[in-house]
């Protein structure tokens, strides 16, 4: 399992989440300007969903920061902000934007199935595409109830095993075999690129098992504006709940 936390690490150290995207260098603020726009564009639900503002003067977790976008605005909203990441890279990466937007926040080099916070710390904790590359996600999952105080909320976005995206890829799989060692190998690739280690799917029953030590479990599910089924979903609205690529559990711990 060691080994395979190391080539995750290796993999976002190397390809920061999005960084491909930005035509300026590394670091600067066109860089993260120019990132933000295309996720602003491509996932443009998350705002909402974060609802950055309410959580002012609170204390919020993001694990998997990346590049910061979502951990700037936590930030920005008057949150006592902390971030962790496995990816130095990331870390660095997000220190830069703070820096450069004149913003503060806690970050820290950190695994997500062990993290280096006491019981009950936050009031929030958020991921965004993160726990779906771990190995052990459910016990990354009981790091997030660990670490939540009572009464407080978890936002975790995960890939959906039932939706239109994962069923391309199961006929892309079909379709090139011979290409892959495995189905796993193939979903890893087709998910977020040539050379990604890990990448892992789950189904509605899967997760209110995985979140059974929390209350008001609620899920919903959001395509991003870039994909090719978008147009099917702008046409018939009340699939892209059921279908959607992108899992959002909304979660309350026990108070």
């Amino acid at each position: 399992m060691e080994d395979i936390k190391k080539k995750v690490q290796s993999w976002w150290d190397g390809s920061p989440c999005c960084s491909r995207i930005a035509s300026a260098p590394r670091g600067t603020k066109e860089f993260y300007e120019q990132v933000d726009l295309y996720k602003d564009t491509y996932e443009s639900f998350t705002d909402k969903i974060a609802d950055y503002g309410f959580w002012k003067g609170k204390r919020i977790l993001e694990i998997g920061c990346g590049l910061g976008k979502n951990f700037s605005r936590f930030a920005a909203g008057g949150a006592v902000a902390t971030a962790v990441d496995m990816s130095i890279e990331s870390i660095k990466l997000t220190k830069k934007r703070l820096a450069i937007f004149g913003l503060k926040g806690n970050l820290c080099l950190a695994d997500a199935e062990n993290l280096p916070f006491k019981d009950n710390a936050f009031d929030l904790i958020f991921s965004w595409g993160v726990l779906h590359h771990t190995p052990d996600t459910q016990s990354a999952i009981g790091e997030v109830c660990r670490c939540i105080k009572p009464g407080g909320k978890a936002i975790i976005m995960l890939y959906r095993k039932y939706s239109l995206f994962n069923l391309q890829c199961v006929l892309m799989y079909l379709r090139r075999r011979k290409d892959y060692s495995s189905r796993d190998e193939s979903l890893a690739v087709f998910t977020d690129g040539v050379g990604n280690p890990l990448s892992k799917v789950y189904s509605k029953r899967d997760i209110l098992k995985m979140f059974s030590a929390f209350d008001d479990i609620r899920i919903s599910a959001y395509e991003p504006r870039g994909s090719r089924f978008i147009k099917i979903f702008k046409l018939f609205p009340m699939l892209e709940n059921r279908f959607g690529w992108f899992m959002v559990i909304e979660a309350k711990k026990h108070a």
